[in-house]
């Protein structure tokens, strides 16, 4: 219903082509210029290597010494006094467990500021720091360096992207060994505070042992002069059978009903004993469970942990420094430069012209 209005909206490819014809040195003039600025501008973007390991969790033989502890522990006396603050014991490590308590270290800042500082990283991580740079920002600098991986049949990956390929090989290794050492301290000094708790609650047992002891002989003592001085009085000086002697009807009760008096040991057995628990050096001997603790206290202290058998982590694969960087990507950006260049190009063209054909038009 309306030819001439769809003849006027029709494209002529002719016509543009004769356009781009026209304007074909424009055309090629931006593309290169495109391509060329984009080949210097890739050859002056610095080399981006990355430097990766490859970790695995500890074998069982590198953290077995750490359960030395929880293996050294009565069970009997866990059982008897598992409410007991002091003589509760941590679940026995595992690799799991380890591995994640290395995997955590490898986040904390404070791990990663201590590396920074014990390697002289400073200057290299920020060489024209001044004092206006605050320290925050120069570890967050560097936690953003460590790429931590996610988990792929059990490997974690650690990397780093840094324009030396040499120095981010070795600050991934030493980072890993850095923090691995660190886990081992970690573990091992809680460790030691869990003996040193043990210990110190079986020298107190021992200790609050003997003075009971102490006052229990002492406390016999003094029963044994009552007695003695009754038995005095009552002219038993040897020691009598009780059960031959009627006294009287209470008496027969007490006999009948309770244990034999002390006094009918007689005045010279008593004054033996009392002799003899007055000249008595150690009451060690006579305390009940008093060995078992002893036992206990000379295992816990025997233990001896050696940090340098111990390990976090288990390297499948360290880092090493690649000849091959992975940025920057030199052909695709002058790639996508000499086709953005080509499009700005066709543009400006059809932009020129038209310009052009306004002029003419009111003119």
């Amino acid at each position: 219903p309306y030819p001439q209005q769809f003849e006027d909206d029709t494209i002529d490819l002719y016509e543009l082509w004769i356009i781009l014809w026209n304007w074909k040195w424009l055309v090629i003039a931006v593309t290169v210029a495109a391509a060329l600025g984009s080949v210097v501008y890739a050859l002056q973007l610095q080399h981006v290597y990355k430097a990766e390991a490859l970790l695995l969790p500890p074998k069982a033989k590198d953290i077995q010494s750490m359960n030395i502890f929880s293996l050294s522990i009565d069970r009997r006396t866990l059982e008897e006094r598992k409410n007991d603050p002091l003589v509760s014991v941590k679940n026995e490590h595992n690799s799991a467990s380890v591995y994640n308590q290395f995997k955590q270290n490898l986040k904390s800042r404070i791990i990663q500021k201590k590396f920074i500082q014990e390697n002289g990283l400073m200057e290299l991580l920020a060489p024209e720091r001044t004092r206006e740079t605050r320290d925050l920002e120069i570890y967050s600098g560097f936690a953003g360096l460590i790429k931590l991986g996610g988990d792929v049949n059990g490997i974690t990956s650690l990397s780093i992207e840094m324009h030396d390929a040499e120095i981010a090989a070795q600050w991934v290794n030493g980072f890993i060994e850095f923090v691995d050492k660190e886990t081992i301290s970690l573990l091992v000094e809680d460790l030691q505070n869990s003996i040193a708790n043990r210990v110190l609650d079986i020298e107190y047992n021992i200790e609050s042992k003997r003075i009971m002891a102490e006052k229990r002989r002492e406390d016999q003592i003094i029963r044994y002069t009552e007695h003695a001085q009754i038995a005095k009085n009552l002219g038993m000086f040897g020691r009598v059978d009780a059960t031959n002697i009627i006294q009287n009807t209470q008496m027969n009760v007490d006999i009948a009903t309770a244990t034999t008096p002390l006094y009918y040991l007689g005045y010279e057995a008593l004054m033996t004993e009392i002799n003899i628990l007055h000249n008595r050096k150690s009451d060690d001997p006579f305390i009940t469970g008093l060995r078992d603790l002893e036992e206990q206290l000379t295992k816990l202290r025997s233990i001896k942990i050696n940090k340098e058998k111990l390990r976090s982590v288990h390297v499948d694969q360290a880092a090493y420094s690649s000849n091959s960087p992975i940025k920057p990507n030199r052909r695709l950006i002058v790639s996508l430069a000499t086709v953005v260049g080509l499009f700005s190009g066709v543009f400006l063209a059809f932009f020129i012209e038209f310009v052009q054909n306004q002029r003419k038009k009111h003119s």
